[in-house]
């Protein structure tokens, strides 16, 4: 399989998890609503606390399924920062079994090895490690190896306390 197959299909991932989770949002609030709509007059709960509650954790749920909707349209889309919105969704659909666990692991495979590379290669670049800024390239212009030994803070060894 090839890496711009395997991006096609984290975006679809991503976005199959987002649906279902909505669904099983939907769902769960559905549930709620004719519980408190078919329950008997005497709770002891009120019902407009209990519509706050659900309401919080409704928002809260989105909030938490939304970085899903992002990553799928970054990937789908090739966007410079796909990356990072991928390992962030990652990050939060890992705890949604059993489709959030796969798009977390199979994301997080492909964008932390050496695939994405391939697929992304402006943002490969701009990631290399071992190159200097502009202004740092020009600050250890005609420094050599000698000279950076210099510059390196030694620390003086611990006191002896006996």
């Amino acid at each position: 399989m090839t890496s711009e197959e395997h991006n096609k299909y984290i975006s679809w991932v991503f976005l199959a998890n987002g649906l279902f989770q909505m669904m099983v949002l939907a769902f769960v609030l559905m549930f709620m609503y004719l519980w408190m709509s078919f329950s008997p007059g005497g709770r002891d709960l009120p019902p407009e606390l209990l519509a706050v509650v659900l309401g919080f954790a409704g928002v809260i749920n989105l909030f938490m399924l939304s970085p899903n909707f992002v990553a799928a349209y970054a990937v789908n889309k090739r966007k410079p920062w796909a990356r990072t919105a991928s390992i962030v969704a990652a990050a939060l659909a890992a705890v949604n079994v059993p489709l959030g666990t796969l798009a977390a692991v199979y994301s997080l495979w492909f964008f932390c090895g050496e695939q994405w590379k391939e697929v992304y290669p402006e943002a490969s670049e701009k990631r290399g490690h071992d190159q200097l800024s502009a202004a740092a390239a020009a600050e250890w212009e005609g420094y050599t190896k000698e000279d950076e030994a210099a510059f390196t803070y030694r620390t003086p060894p611990p006191p002896d306390w006996r």
